[in-house]
């Protein structure tokens, strides 16, 4: 052989094996990223190695063998297929790149059909006639060096335009090197046509090495390269997901501390002064109970961009978690500038919010802190912040509130009470007291309300007005109602199986109780359990939790009387004193405060409205109950005013069960005679 002929054998030899190692470390980088561009670029140094080595077969059977002979044409069509379906996959996956899909599956097939052929046409063309060695040349190589660069021109144009805005090196270097190896290429394809250039044929084949040597150094650069962009991110994102509120984008709770840290530091020193808002979501449950956990999750994203416009450049906004939000607004130096913000905000948040299909209210409730008035370290501030945030909920949600330090005393004896109260709830400290309620005229025994007392080792006996307004926020008054309701049920259906009367039990709810999407199933599920009868339950809420969750109770309280429990208002007249609400809310019983039964007899008006109420609620349907009644005096009124039923010292304290059995063992009515009359009440 000689020396030309071991030179171009080495040649194809090498670009063979530099484009098999370049092909699997392409697919090493696809096993990883999955991307299709990445195979079909594997698939084409493949087709290359393939074709290099089917070359360096034919080359050699060319000195020693005709055209025709069926080893060479083996040989011959492996080269040819090599090189076409080489620029097929490598425009393939060119284009990939650029428009970001694949073309169509039939549009792939053609195009391959086409180049299997064109490469089969140029294998057989002109095999068989000896003298026709110009014109097979020239379909083997000149056409094949002319479709090979065409393809890798048209592969550098298409890096161009997805990268043109591109800072990345290696992007740049593989389109410059698929510009030069088509160029390589256009230069092979003059050399084999021009028969002034013939001479120069086998002096570009060792060039056409260094170009594939190139190409793979600038693929491995830019995949180098783009790792290392991957990984720089995947740490971005870790740190985003370490110090930022995935949901909103907000600073989270660390990241806030940290801020709010980095600034006292370098302010705290100088005269320097802050507001530090806690902003809690009122009802944000029951939005997602309604509409759901997605809805909810909305809300927050549209509650944190709302308040991203609401505040300066220079203040910051992290979520800590929940539906808390914080704010650290510095330049803030009074209580009345806060409260002026903070009422801002409110009303800012008060203002729709489209949520997907939904237009939806955020009312919230604000507590602040001041820097450095109460306290100079971050947890200190959010702790007090809170501590204010829960008292502006206290005082009836929708308020801001600025910390002061006897909250914290406050603190302090919730969660002392709260922890107690758990252990009494598992210790059994608690008992239920019943006071009667009587039937006006005749003092007949109809009912009873159950008062939770707590037999506190250590204080005694404790009233709950004493923890249940501590403790009204926390889970544990939830657990307390559940408790009650299920110890009142069986007590009293007891009672009205041994003293065979159909007797009532009216139940105070609490608000964290009532906003439970849940009760009515758990209540049936206590009614069950316990045996007594839905119609025997009468569960209370007050005239300010019915106002204050306007739009929930509804639709908890029909489902409640749909069950056949009864529901009453409690404490009627305290609150907001409106009649009007009477008719919109599904009520059995209103249940008069003791504030007006007090002056009976010695104020005219008090009578007067009293009777006025009783009318207006036997008109809508409802029996009327009188609480506080302690004076014969006043049970006359009543009577006479057609109260329904009655209930007071006057009759009874709240007993102990044993003591309320004896008193139902004496069957002593609280009066005797004949009820008054009245017209029935419309059900």
């Amino acid at each position: 052989m000689s020396d030309i002929g071991v030179v171009t054998v080495s040649t194809y030899l090498a670009q063979a094996l530099l484009a098999a190692l370049l092909a699997i470390l392409l697919l090493r980088f696809h096993s990883s990223r999955k991307h299709a561009f990445l195979r079909h670029w594997a698939l084409s140094w493949w087709a290359l190695c393939a074709g290099q080595l089917g070359a360096m077969v034919a080359f050699h059977f060319s000195a020693t063998m005709p055209a025709s002979e069926p080893t060479r044409l083996v040989a011959t069509f492996v080269a040819q297929l090599g090189a076409y379906l080489q620029a097929g996959w490598l425009i393939l996956g060119a284009t990939e790149l650029a428009s970001g899909k694949s073309p169509s599956r039939r549009g792939t097939l053609a195009i391959f059909g086409a180049l299997g052929g064109l490469a089969l046409v140029s294998t057989l063309a002109y095999a068989f006639s000896p003298d026709a060695a110009a014109s097979r040349n020239f379909l083997r190589v000149s056409v094949r060096a002319l479709v090979v660069a065409a393809a890798f021109l048209i592969a550098a144009g298409l890096l161009v335009r997805a990268y043109r805005k591109s800072t990345a090196t290696g992007p740049h270097l593989v389109w410059i090197a698929f510009f030069l190896y088509g160029l390589e290429q256009v230069v092979f394809f003059w050399t084999t046509t021009a028969t002034s250039a013939s001479s120069l044929r086998y002096g570009i084949v060792p060039f056409d090495l260094l170009m594939v040597a190139v190409l793979g150094i600038a693929t491995v650069v830019w995949l180098l390269e783009d790792e290392h962009f991957r990984l720089v991110e995947a740490s971005l994102q870790i740190e985003k997901l370490a110090y930022y509120d995935s949901l909103t984008g907000l600073p989270n709770r660390k990241l806030f501390l940290d801020r709010l840290k980095q600034w006292i530091a370098r302010r705290g020193r100088t005269d320097y002064h802050a507001a530090l808002f806690f902003l809690d979501l009122d009802n944000f449950k029951r939005i997602n109970d309604t509409y759901g956990h997605e809805t909810g999750d909305l809300l927050l994203g549209a509650v944190a961009e709302r308040l991203r416009y609401s505040v300066r450049e220079g203040d910051t906004i992290g979520r800590q978690g929940g539906d808390e939000f914080t704010l650290l607004l510095p330049g803030i130096r009074t209580a009345d500038d806060a409260i002026a913000i903070a009422s801002k905000l409110l009303d800012r948040l008060a203002q729709p919010l489209e949520v997907g299909e939904l237009s939806l209210f955020a009312a919230a409730s604000i507590g602040i802190t001041l820097f450095p008035d109460h306290g100079d370290d971050p947890t200190t501030l959010l702790r007090k912040a809170d501590t204010a945030m829960y008292r502006a909920k206290e005082a009836g949600r929708g308020g801001v509130v600025i910390y002061d330090s006897e909250m914290s005393d406050v603190s302090r004896e919730r969660f002392v009470l709260e922890s107690a109260l758990r252990a009494g709830l598992e210790e059994e400290h608690l008992v239920l007291y019943y006071q009667p309620i009587v039937r006006a005229g005749s003092g007949e025994i109809v009912g009873v309300e159950a008062l939770v007392r707590w037999l506190h080792p250590e204080r005694g006996l404790i009233l709950p007005g004493k923890f249940l307004p501590l403790i009204e926020s926390t889970a544990v008054s939830e657990a307390l109602s559940d408790w009650v309701l299920r110890k009142a049920c069986a007590q009293v259906q007891a009672w009205r199986e041994r003293y065979q009367q159909d007797l009532q039990v009216s139940v105070n709810l609490t608000a964290r109780a009532f906003e439970n999407p849940e009760l009515s199933a758990k209540i049936e599920v206590i009614l069950r359990e316990t045996g007594l009868p839905a119609a025997a339950l009468e569960l209370e809420i007050t005239e300010t939790m019915a106002l204050l969750h306007a739009g929930g109770p509804v639709s908890t309280l029909a489902d409640l009387r749909k069950r056949g429990a009864r529901v009453a208002v409690d404490d009627f007249g305290i609150g907001y004193s409106s009649l009007s609400y009477l008719r919109e809310l599904p009520i059995d019983t209103v249940k008069l405060d003791s504030s007006f039964i007090r002056e009976l007899g010695r104020r005219r008006e008090d009578s007067k409205i009293v009777g006025a109420v009783i009318q207006l609620a036997h008109g809508l349907g409802m029996e009327v109950v009188a609480e506080g009644v302690e004076e014969e005096e006043q049970m006359v009124i009543l009577e006479m005013l057609y109260c329904d039923k009655m209930q007071g010292f006057l009759f009874s304290r709240p007993l102990e069960p044993q003591a309320f059995e004896s008193l139902m063992d004496a069957s002593t009515p609280f009066r005797t005679g004949p009820a008054p009359s009245r017209a029935p009440v419309a059900r």
